[in-house]
């Protein structure tokens, strides 16, 4: 009876645990990031049960009406594989989404395992439909036009690729007939749908809270979709972007003219602020190392500009209060796109409020962000203003210090054409003189092009002696009974201050003294700083290109 006893436990051991009694899964560790309203990155920790938790690959179809598109398609496809696999094996829910496609996958088990989930009683209203705007997205700029279609493909090409499908009878509107062949279906525990019904039902059926999407292209079917970003968030998902794992149908010769993977990267930065949160996929997989397209999809080269400088370059206030709108970099580049040569360039601003061209050099910012920069094509040297504050024996040692930068930019930038700029009108003309003076002087000891800025911004501060400058005040100066007037506008710190970049305050506080006196520039400040930049600029390309 005993021997009976023990052999019947050895087989009970043996046999497979219930559901209920199995180990829980180990929850998905991810680092959720979105934007606040000034564009800065912000992180979150959470912790998904994989059992409640959805992966849906958006349109990654076989074929495409953009060949670039498939080219990158096709160069982030085996990373996303796997992914899928080591989600799957997790216990996530992998959806395969590839739109106007079901006719090739009828009869599947993964198909009909969509096509049968029971159906949810919390369905929502038009969860079939094309969702192109959220109400968090009223009101704000668009990050990138889309209006062309976003295919970057140059005009012969996409004439040449037009002629193919043709030939193949395949439409060249929508040539898609499956999803591409790189991405694994596990007919045992996947699902295949493009309905936004189907697809709800399935969450709702297994109790699926959280929602990661992956695939192309996320200004368009990856968030509208009827199973996109914005239709799991509005309609209470935890939905993220896997952000390294998606693409733009973005055309660099639009709108805001960056490149292609800067214009897929402005758009995911306006999805973190106004529709969802995104991760990588290191955090799935596990090997710190999220994905990158490589140079061969990166498209035409493109200049690069750098632009050094003290806070009229860096724009500090500007980009806090108007983050959404273009910057002096922005604008520079958007004019060279605009010029009939139609200059391909990226420009980069370096420039740090309260900056020397010694503090630079010996703080070890030079060569933690300009010395480690690619190669540039042209950058802009505008300092002196602080110089004159803060150097001892300015006239003496500021151009010992230009030239001093200027050295090491040769040989940290052997390429780059070298472009000393003059200061704008700041301080006094005989304090302007004097830094323009020396300025010019090292240009031409260092047989170096002088940029003359200053000319043309005096004379638009014709128009108006206050129309390029933001208003900066400290409250304490502000009678206490017009001080609620100015609540709306104060940036907190030590010293508190009302900030705004144009003349709205004006009626109420203009009176008071030096309320003009701040004149660092507001954007239309930087616009003329911008346009005179493009222009200088134009001819030296025009030459490179």
């Amino acid at each position: 009876m005993r021997s009976l006893r023990f052999a019947l436990l050895i087989v009970l051991a043996l046999l497979p645990l219930p559901l209920s009694a199995q180990a829980a899964p180990a929850p998905l560790q991810l680092t959720l990031q979105r934007r606040n309203a000034s564009g800065a990155p912000q992180h979150t920790s959470e912790a998904w049960d994989p059992t409640r938790t959805a992966l849906i690959v958006c349109d990654m179809w076989d074929l495409h009406t953009c060949k670039n598109a498939m080219a990158r398609e096709a160069e982030m496809a085996p990373r996303l594989d796997a992914v899928l696999q080591k989600a799957r094996a997790q216990g996530v829910l992998v959806i395969h989404a590839p739109s106007s496609c079901m006719a090739a996958y009828e009869g599947t088990p993964a198909r009909e395992r969509a096509r049968n989930a029971p159906a949810s009683l919390q369905l929502p209203a038009k969860i079939n439909e094309w969702c192109r705007q959220i109400p968090a997205e009223l009101g704000v700029i668009y990050p990138i036009d889309q209006a062309d279609g976003g295919n970057d493909d140059a005009p012969e090409v996409r004439a040449a690729w037009t002629k193919e499908m043709e030939a193949k009878r395949l439409n060249p509107r929508a040539p898609w007939t499956r999803q591409i062949d790189l991405l694994t279906i596990d007919q045992e525990k996947d699902a295949i749908s493009d309905s936004g019904t189907e697809i709800w039902n399935l969450l709702d059926a297994r109790g699926i809270d959280n929602v990661i999407l992956a695939g192309v292209h996320v200004n368009m079917c990856v968030s509208g979709r009827p199973f996109g970003l914005r239709q799991m968030t509005k309609n209470g998902k935890n939905a993220v972007l896997l952000r390294d794992l998606t693409d733009a149908m973005y055309n660099p010769d639009s709108w805001p003219f960056v490149s292609h993977a800067r214009g897929t990267g402005l758009f995911i930065e306006y999805l973190e602020k106004r529709i969802c949160a995104t991760i990588t996929s290191d955090q799935i997989l596990g090997d710190r190392a999220p994905f990158a397209f490589s140079e061969a999809t990166a498209g035409p080269k493109r200049s690069r500009i750098l632009l050094l400088g003290d806070s009229t370059t860096a724009a500090t206030f500007p980009r806090l209060l108007a983050p959404d709108e273009p910057q002096l970099e922005d604008t520079i580049r958007i004019l060279l796109a605009l010029a009939p040569e139609r200059h391909r360039s990226d420009v980069i601003n370096l420039g740090l409020s309260g900056e020397t061209v010694w503090s630079l050099l010996q703080s070890g910012r030079y060569d933690k962000e300009v010395a480690s920069q690619p190669d540039a094509d042209f950058i802009f040297i505008r300092y002196g203003i602080n110089d004159r504050a803060k150097r001892e024996n300015f006239s003496k040692n500021f151009p010992k210090d230009l030239e001093k930068l200027i050295t090491r930019l040769r040989e940290d930038h052997p390429n780059a054409q070298l472009i000393p700029t003059s200061v704008i009108p700041f301080s006094s003309d005989e304090a302007s003189t004097e830094i323009n003076g020396l300025i010019r002087q090292v240009a031409s000891e260092q047989n170096l092009p002088y940029f003359e800025l200053y000319p043309a911004y005096a004379e638009a501060l014709k128009a108006g002696p206050n129309l390029l400058n933001y208003r900066r005040y400290t409250l304490d100066k502000i009678p206490a009974d017009l001080q609620p007037l100015a609540t709306p506008y104060v940036f907190p710190g030590a010293e508190p201050a009302v900030i705004v970049l144009d003349s709205r305050l004006d009626a109420l506080f203009g009176h008071l003294p030096g309320w003009y006196g701040d004149r660092h520039p507001n954007l239309a400040g930087y616009q003329v700083i911008a346009r005179e930049t493009a222009r200088y600029l134009a001819p030296l390309l025009a030459k490179t290109e």
